[in-house]
């Protein structure tokens, strides 16, 4: 090797048939992405007095086609408990189950990669033993807006994000009116999972 060469031999190694190119790993940032997580969900406006924070679940599946745009539909369920006054046993709670389709915009095209979200979903909500209290199921429609941070190792992927729900409308508390402003969902969850 003479000065100012580059030392190929360091950029090659030893493989079935001869040398071979080196390959070093690479964030997997495109293709279809599936995450499952967890974690907390809470209400704002005329919801939040009576409804405390709970867990949450989330599964995701999104189609990315470049570094940064991204189309995902996903499943979320939570599990809050109904605040009641002089009531005695097991608490009421209020479950609620989730379908939403969102489009994810990056903000750079790097690994660790922070993003915007919009869409749009349904819920469909279950009350346990607060019917006493004025509160029935109610299924409603939501948008679902939020900001997070995913970084890519290879295939592996993971996902942390803030959503603001804003509910279109909110029948099942007592109370609430329909479409009352600032009445909505808040989540924060961290989701894990591969892109391939």
């Amino acid at each position: 090797m003479h000065v100012g060469e580059v030392n190929i031999e360091q950029e090659k190694g030893y493989g079935g048939a001869g040398y071979e190119e080196k390959k070093e790993p690479h964030a997997k940032m495109r293709g279809l992405s599936v995450l499952v997580g967890g974690g907390v969900e809470g209400y704002t406006g005329g919801l939040a007095p009576n409804i405390n924070p709970g867990p949450s679940v989330d599964v995701l599946a999104a189609i990315r086609p470049s570094r940064t745009f991204g189309l995902e539909l996903g499943y979320s369920g939570a599990v809050n408990g109904i605040d009641r006054v002089g009531v005695l046993g097991t608490g009421p709670d209020l479950v609620r189950n989730s379908a939403q389709a969102a489009l994810t915009v990056g903000l750079a095209a790097t690994p660790i990669q922070p993003y915007v979200l919009g869409g749009y979903g349904m819920n469909w909500y279950n009350v346990r033993n607060g019917q006493a209290l004025g509160f029935h199921d109610d299924t409603n429609s939501k948008i679902p807006l939020g900001v997070g941070l995913r970084t890519h190792l290879g295939s592996f992927t993971a996902d942390a994000r803030a959503n603001y729900n804003v509910l279109l409308s909110d029948d099942l508390a007592p109370g609430v009116d329909n479409g009352d402003f600032g009445t909505g969902s808040y989540n924060g969850t961290i989701n894990l999972g591969g892109t391939f």
